[in-house]
């Protein structure tokens, strides 16, 4: 029996992947927004697969919907919508910045969410004020939001744990246990929690007007925080180098705490602000993947609190307006929203790959290679060679 050995064919791709060694502002813009008119070409063209001839009235709709003049509550709700992204990056934004992979703003936000719903809930029925309640249940939330976060982080600080699969396993707990509470809240079996009439926010006339002011402030302070503060500065050491924020004098687990508690406070307030003043009940659902949105939102701005912005709003716009449209063409708002928004961090991610990397022709390239190549060695170098083994 012959045994025979067969060669393996490789593949000669005609181009080659070359790393950018200096990009320049405007071919990093020009390529970004290139990525976000590409995702916003295909959300189009994948409503108008799903129903056809929508293909402008999809992009009518998508703009109307939130800058009309005639109906300025689409654009309060896209202000929100555009507040409460920013506030969960600007939440994870500093733990990233020090390289703690912090993935339990989703958890954080829905402890606190069911904080200020049960405290609402029971405090409206014992008769005691909404002005009592609305306190109570703000600095509960905020106390949930920090003890949620706290956790992982004193695990890091001290035993070195893995905090991406310790937060993220936080989500579930939280999730898991407003289920538990909705069911046992709920004896009717329906695990549809009532509407709360006691310790939600007033309204100032304007649908979510208070939310925004909010947001606005708490940002403005997050970007001073993070730009002129000692704390801030503190961040960018810990990130850069452990070994060199402990030889200046940095505290790390210290920073560690304190930063996560950072995070768990403003998580925190955003689920005070959903339940009190947004939905004012109580879901597994409440958080919709804001938390893992922030996520992305952060991590695209490079952690750069102007970059954030832009990215919070574009997102909210694609949201809000993909939301608008499906609903005026009758298609299932919920999860042609989420597929939009899907395409547009896709495309806007893909285009990272094009600001760092740049594709060649292989022949091209090895014409560079020719032109580059070092001159052969001169005869005079073997004769020194020679003369230095003679002596």
């Amino acid at each position: 029996m012959q045994l025979t050995s067969s060669k393996k064919k490789h593949i000669s791709l005609p181009f080659h992947v070359a790393r950018r060694l200096d990009v320049s502002k405007k071919q990093y813009w020009l390529t970004k927004v290139a990525g976000i008119l590409v995702a916003l070409l295909l959300s189009g063209i994948i409503c108008t697969i799903i129903k056809p001839g929508s293909f402008g009235t999809y992009y009518e709709q998508m703009f109307l919907g939130i800058f009309d003049p005639s109906d300025m509550s689409m654009f309060f709700s896209f202000l929100e919508e555009a507040g409460l992204l920013l506030l969960v990056a600007f939440a994870l934004a500093p733990v990233f910045k020090m390289k703690f992979w912090n993935i339990g703003g989703e958890g954080q936000i829905l402890i606190a969410c069911l904080v200020t719903a049960g405290i609402a809930k029971f405090m409206g029925e014992a008769g005691v004020p909404d002005v009592v309640i609305i306190i109570v249940s703000l600095a509960a939330a905020l106390a949930a939001g920090t003890i949620w976060a706290l956790i992982p982080a004193v695990f890091k600080a001290f035993f070195n744990t893995n905090e991406t699969l310790f937060t993220l396993m936080m989500n579930y707990v939280a999730i898991g246990l407003i289920a538990y509470f909705i069911n046992l809240w709920v004896p009717s079996g329906s695990q549809v929690f009532n509407v709360l009439t006691t310790g939600m926010l007033p309204d100032l006339g304007i649908d979510y007007l208070l939310n925004i002011i909010v947001f606005a402030i708490v940002i403005a302070l997050m970007i001073v925080y993070l730009k002129k503060t000692k704390h801030g500065y503190e961040l960018s050491v810990v990130g850069e180098s452990v070994n060199t924020a402990r030889y200046v004098g940095i505290n790390v687990k210290k920073v560690i705490i304190r930063t996560m508690c950072l995070s768990g406070v403003l998580c925190g307030l955003v689920g005070f602000l959903l339940v009190a003043g947004h939905h004012h009940t109580l879901s597994t659902t409440l958080a919709d993947g804001r938390g893992f949105t922030g996520v992305l939102i952060a991590w695209l701005g490079g952690f750069h609190p102007s970059q954030m912005i832009l990215y919070g709003f574009l997102v909210a716009i694609f949201k809000c307006g993909s939301t608008n449209a499906a609903s005026y063409i009758g298609m299932n708002k919920t999860n042609f929203s989420a597929i939009v928004t899907g395409m547009f961090f896709l495309m806007v991610i893909a285009s990272e790959f094009f600001v760092n990397y740049k594709i060649m022709l292989k022949h091209k390239e090895k014409k560079e290679e020719l032109s580059f190549s070092p001159s052969p060695a001169t005869p005079e170098e073997p004769k020194a060679e020679e003369e230095k083994e003679g002596k």
